[in-house]
């Protein structure tokens, strides 16, 4: 009880020493109101501690932000299962991001109404703060009506079928591997 009351004593000289040295270092009575009010806030502060001390009263007095233990009524991960759930939402957003990008790539190509894109993962990679590497980029165009063509007769046992896929597959393809810095092997577009 005497030690606290030697502290107590010690810390109100120590703010009063500081708030006149501050006031008569400040020129103008505006400042000098201010100053007053913060000292003042360090003062209650200050008698406030050992009271609380005093009476076994924390002094967090139920304010979230500066009680340090947790609640016990929140739901809990179990363990192991916390870097699992961080790393499925990031690569959920990720994959999210990544499919809208191609998307508007393929749909600023002349021709193409719409696009469906399916991205997979390598299985294991990536973290909550690492990209994870793309194992396949699936892309299904479906051509504008305006623009269909006329179907051109295919030939079994030739080249001929794989050039009937229109040049807008390729030009797709083309983009996203140049502006993902993807190799087109990762990268398969077809059309609907």
């Amino acid at each position: 009880m005497m030690q606290t009351l030697q502290n107590l004593v010690r810390n109100l000289a120590f703010i009063l020493l500081v708030a006149t040295f501050l006031e008569m270092l400040l020129p103008n009575k505006s400042m000098r109101s201010f100053v007053q009010m913060v000292m003042g806030l360090f003062v209650i502060s200050a008698v406030l501690a050992p009271i609380t001390s005093f009476l076994h009263v924390p002094l967090t007095m139920e304010v979230p932000a500066w009680s340090t233990v947790v609640p016990q009524d929140l739901p809990t991960i179990a363990e192991g299962q916390g870097i699992n759930v961080g790393r499925d939402a990031v690569q959920g957003q990720y994959r999210q991001i990544l499919e809208n990008q191609v998307q508007a790539l393929a749909l600023g190509t002349k021709g193409v109404k719409s696009a469906v894109v399916d991205i997979d993962f390598v299985d294991g990679g990536g973290g909550i703060t690492d990209q994870p590497k793309i194992s396949n980029i699936k892309v299904t165009l479906t051509p504008d009506n305006a623009e269909i063509q006329s179907v051109q007769p295919i030939k079994i046992g030739s080249e001929s079928v794989a050039e009937s896929q229109s040049t807008r597959c390729e030009e797709v393809r083309d983009k996203i591997s140049t502006l993902m810095s993807l190799s087109k092997e990762l990268i398969h577009v077809q059309e609907h």
